[in-house]
């Protein structure tokens, strides 16, 4: 029997991890220029840090955009990356396949995208508000 070995220079965990301490840089940011302020609960901080795209560009930037890189992620965690997919509801497989022009990364990126997404989203409604109390005060 042969063995291979798959090598992930950044997992799952490691990629959520980065994209929201870059969140909470932002949202530090935001707070020193006034944008945030203590009286804000964890619906208007999201509004204001992906008013103009910043969560969005910080999700996007944590996909990797070698092609090893994603095909390696979708090969260990395909399951969990495609239940992601699906449950965004952005759009079918097939039209990702279909469509490469509008869809770069493949569905390979589109599904790290939808669960890096899901995750960052889960943690500024689950845990942001008890962080940003921690670190700046406030309700």
């Amino acid at each position: 029997m042969r063995s291979y070995t798959v090598e992930i220079k950044q997992d799952l965990p490691e990629l959520v991890a980065d994209a929201i301490e870059e969140i909470k840089r932002v949202i530090g940011e935001f707070v020193s220029s006034g944008d945030i302020d203590e009286s804000m609960d964890a619906q208007a901080i999201d509004d204001a840090i992906d008013y103009d795209g910043t969560k969005t560009q910080i999700i996007d930037g944590m996909v990797p955009v070698y092609t090893y890189d994603l095909e390696a992620l979708f090969y260990v965690h395909k399951r969990v990356l495609l239940d992601a997919f699906h449950d965004s509801g952005i759009c079918e497989v097939r039209e990702v396949i279909s469509n490469p022009d509008n869809f770069p990364l493949g569905i390979e990126g589109v599904a790290l995208f939808c669960y890096i997404e899901q995750k960052v989203n889960a943690w500024m409604y689950d845990d942001m508000q008890d962080w940003f109390i921690e670190k700046f005060g406030g309700n």
